[in-house]
């Protein structure tokens, strides 16, 4: 048996937000910061959804051994690449996409120093495989593999995104004066976002 995030899930995610979106606003005032946090949290709801999502149930019985599939080596794949090279590395190049996003738009949210940028990385790549690891022991199910090449593959998506806002915000910053343009609305927040100081 399959649980599937699907539908309900979406409708629960949205309603969570809906809950939330007061709090932001009391704390910003800001249209722009309402926009960041809903596309952020959208994001966030399609990554459970890709990371948890299916669950799998399966019939063992509960006095039955159970041992979840677990891979501590790093970069070793096994016989992945030897035997099926096209989807391995599509494997590897979506848990790299996976977390550039968290990467970009987490700094339209919080003040994170760039020296903490690597731990939150690494927190996030942990945090994924733990989470999978927790669910499959839950349900005795190894319908999802625990692999630390998937939390540096992710770490690595989280820095890539960092390296994208810090190229973003030097863009963004010589645009704007080459072409004289207003901080004005959503360019206002989004200028005081990419000016925030590197070692805040």
């Amino acid at each position: 048996m399959l649980i599937r995030f699907g539908l309900f899930g979406w409708l629960l995610g949205a309603g969570i937000l809906a809950a939330l979106l007061p709090f932001v606003w009391r704390r910003k005032r800001s249209l722009a910061s309402l926009l960041f946090f809903s596309v952020f949290w959208v994001y966030l709801l399609a990554v459970v959804q890709f990371v948890i999502f299916p669950i799998a149930i399966t019939s063992n019985p509960a006095g039955a051994s159970f041992t979840p599939s677990i891979n501590l080596v790093p970069f070793y794949f096994g016989s992945c690449f030897k035997n099926m090279p096209g989807l391995c590395a599509q494997g590897l190049l979506q848990n790299i996409l996976l977390t550039i996003p968290f990467g970009f738009g987490l700094n339209f949210l919080l003040r994170v120093k760039p020296g903490n940028f690597l731990w939150l990385a690494c927190a996030v790549g942990i945090g994924f495989e733990l989470s999978q690891l927790v669910i499959s022991l839950i349900f005795r199910s190894g319908f999802r593999a625990v692999d630390i090449n998937d939390a540096i593959l992710n770490a690595t998506g989280v820095l890539l995104g960092f390296t994208l806002f810090r190229g973003f915000a030097i863009i963004y910053m010589k645009a704007t004066e080459r072409f004289r343009l207003k901080h004005k609305g959503l360019f206002a927040d989004i200028y005081e976002v990419v000016t925030q100081p590197a070692d805040r």
